[in-house]
């Protein structure tokens, strides 16, 4: 699996994409502001100071090129001042640009755009070391593309400070490194997926279940929740996929690693194991693929236990997790936002009776069909067994 990067938290992204049909409006499209509002140091600065982001629509381009017209000097220089006062910020520059034209050139130009504006800034003083370049393309409106002035909105760079704590990259390894390590493991999780009506109301779908595994190519998975009751079995040759309340389930031959076990859940079943990117041989990479912004909050309690609380951003995700103090530092919350959505859905799972080495009670990994039970089809299966109830209709049902 996990040689792309960020597939583990992308594949919650889609889970909850694939069923958040309600309402896809961008949130930041209500309150963008007007393209020809004055450029202010102190705004700038204070947001930077506070919410960590700020859009620079003051920096005109030459059209369709990553050429820094001479008007936005003043503008540069009045960012580089900032970063000069403040000598501890990192800044993330990303460019961004309307959805005129080809997507692979938008993602190309917005990342010139963004290397543009680096290099105006290494060019005035700031070390090149505080400052990293990233491009968008057009994925992350803030105004409708039907118009010229939305259009002109959508082309900006965004300015964003970014942490990175090494306290909390080193506890984050030390899980990893420590669930790595086992070969048998075992747990239980209560999980709440959120969708977005379209009035704005988030509703939390909520399920139970369990996961056992023995690596490196062992794994059982089970997840119900009043509506929805699914198992998963693989025993590094067949992937068993069954619908309890449907009486129904689908068979592949499917010789693997459980790595490449979750990549084909994600890709051909769009049924992401849960807390896929722990289970993996190396959880340390498949986390931190991509993120640019790393926090130690400090402490928490998550079920009556202490734990150390850390956060993380990638540019489709934020996401938090909760370690367990101690000599066994296991995740004891999970939570994952997806944060280009409206109202930016959020998945959480929170982990109990973690089980590991001889703790952990012999599983059973191959399949026995239940009586009466249907041999389907994976396709067949997915629409047997819906992630939403039956008394939620999405608008492309309606």
């Amino acid at each position: 699996m996990f040689r792309r990067p960020g597939v583990g938290l992308s594949a919650c992204a889609v889970l909850i994409g694939s069923i958040l049909a309600f309402d896809l409006t961008n949130a930041a499209a209500q309150t963008a502001p007007a393209p020809d509002q004055p450029f202010d140091r102190e705004a700038m600065e204070q947001a930077l100071q506070t919410r960590q982001d700020y859009d620079l629509h003051g920096i005109h381009f030459d059209s369709d090129k990553a050429v820094i017209q001479p008007q936005s000097g003043p503008l540069l220089d009045d960012v580089a001042t900032v970063l000069e006062s403040f000598p501890d910020w990192t800044l993330r520059i990303v460019g961004h640009t309307d959805a005129s034209g080809d997507a692979g050139h938008n993602q190309a130009l917005s990342l010139q755009r963004a290397e543009a504006v680096r290099s105006a800034l290494v060019e005035r003083g700031i070390d090149a070391g505080r400052l990293e370049a990233a491009g968008v393309g057009a994925d992350r409106p803030v105004a409708a593309n039907e118009t010229a002035e939305g259009r002109e909105l959508n082309r900006r760079v965004e300015l964003m400070r970014v942490s990175d704590s090494p306290a909390a990259r080193e506890l984050l390894k030390a899980m990893s490194d420590y669930l790595a390590a086992q070969d048998r493991l075992a747990f239980d999780f209560d999980a709440t997926l959120e969708v977005v009506t379209e009035a704005g109301q988030k509703l939390g779908l909520a399920s139970s279940g369990t996961v056992s595994l023995e690596r490196p190519d062992h794994v059982r998975a089970t997840r119900a929740g009043g509506f929805l009751d699914l198992e998963m079995l693989f025993d590094g040759t067949t992937l068993t996929l069954v619908g309890q309340n449907a009486n129904a389930y689908a068979q592949v031959e499917l010789p693997g690693s459980l790595d490449q076990l979750v990549d084909t859940l994600r890709d051909r079943f769009g049924r992401p194991l849960p807390a896929a990117d722990l289970l993996l041989s190396d959880p340390y990479d498949a986390l931190m693929s991509e993120v640019y912004d790393v926090k130690d909050l400090g402490s928490g309690v998550v079920g009556g236990a202490e734990c150390d609380w850390l956060a993380f951003r990638t540019d489709e995700v934020d996401w938090q997790i909760w370690i367990a103090q101690g000599d066994r530092p296991l995740p004891c919350r999970y939570a994952i936002t997806t944060k280009h959505m409206a109202h930016a859905p959020q998945y959480t799972i929170e982990f109990r009776d973690w089980r590991t080495g001889d703790a952990v009670a012999p599983d059973r990994f191959d399949f026995a069909a239940a009586s009466g039970a249907q041999k389907v089809d994976p396709a067949a299966l997915r629409e047997k067994v819906a992630e939403l109830p039956a008394n939620f209709m999405t608008r492309s049902a309606q």
